[in-house]
């Protein structure tokens, strides 16, 4: 397996990016991180993907963590994140990809989708939902996205916190990096963006939808019905939660890898 890391340009603007190449090449697959997430959110589960033969791409959104804070007026509109993921795709030569997207990285996908539904040989929604929802919590720190800097709101609201978490060092260095515009804008996002299920169900691709049995973001019944929608294989992984790439990377990769070697 090689890892391969460098900087994109895409849009006009760099994005980060991170390819994992396997030895011996099966199928291509397009990460989609979630909200203030980064590509790191997935580098286990890239890398065993990679050992069964797999080319995953994985990138940071426009914005955040490592990849070009943008001057554009609709760089961070959900038109322009879809965008990324097709030209992100067509950059690299990747195959008619398995597209995934984890939690918001799911709206992204959708709208990847539509905008270019023939690139994708399947669709992953992980602990992801139909669209935004209105009822999200707005933690208090995330009032000040647009007026304070990250490394301040960072200090104020979730260092002490964060302090004991594994990943407290990622967790840090990719929120002082991001864009606080950007990630304000990706919060809304998640507060409005309309489902796209109906338009992709009726192109008949294959589609997965796969959560932790404890997931709290959107409710499972909800997208429980939106695998119902889709027609979709439904995999709900135990002892896992929202991020089941970080609490079972295994378990969550062998699910996956069995869905697309079925497509």
């Amino acid at each position: 397996m090689k890892t391969t890391a460098t900087q994109t340009i895409i849009q006009g603007e760099a994005l980060a990016t991170v390819l994992f190449e396997p030895d011996n090449h099966i199928a291509d697959v397009l990460l989609v991180h979630g909200f203030t997430g980064s590509k790191e959110d997935f580098t286990e589960i890239a890398e065993l993907m990679a050992k069964v033969g797999y080319r995953v791409l994985t990138f940071d959104h426009r914005g955040q963590h490592e990849s070009s804070h943008s001057k554009r007026a609709d760089a961070y509109s959900m038109e322009s994140l879809g965008r990324d993921v097709i030209e992100l795709s067509k950059s690299f030569g990747l195959e008619k990809p398995h597209l995934l997207g984890h939690s918001f990285g799911g709206l992204i996908a959708q709208e990847a989708f539509t905008q270019a539904p023939e690139m994708w040989r399947s669709i992953t929604l992980m602990c992801s939902g139909p669209g935004g929802k209105s009822d999200w919590d707005r933690p208090d720190a995330l009032s000040f996205l647009r007026t304070r800097s990250m490394e301040s709101i960072w200090n104020e609201f979730f260092d002490e916190e964060r302090k004991t978490h594994p990943r407290y060092a990622i967790h840090k260095k990719r929120w002082i990096a991001s864009d606080g515009i950007s990630t304000a804008t990706y919060r809304d996002h998640l507060e409005v963006y309309p489902s796209r299920i109906g338009e992709i169900a009726k192109t008949g691709i294959p589609a997965h939808v796969i959560y932790g049995e404890s997931d709290d973001a959107w409710p499972l019944a909800l997208q429980n019905q939106m695998a119902k929608d889709l027609n979709a294989t439904l995999t709900v992984l135990p002892g896992c939660g929202h991020c089941p790439n970080e609490d079972n990377p295994q378990l969550n990769t062998d699910a996956l890898v069995s869905f697309w070697k079925s497509v």
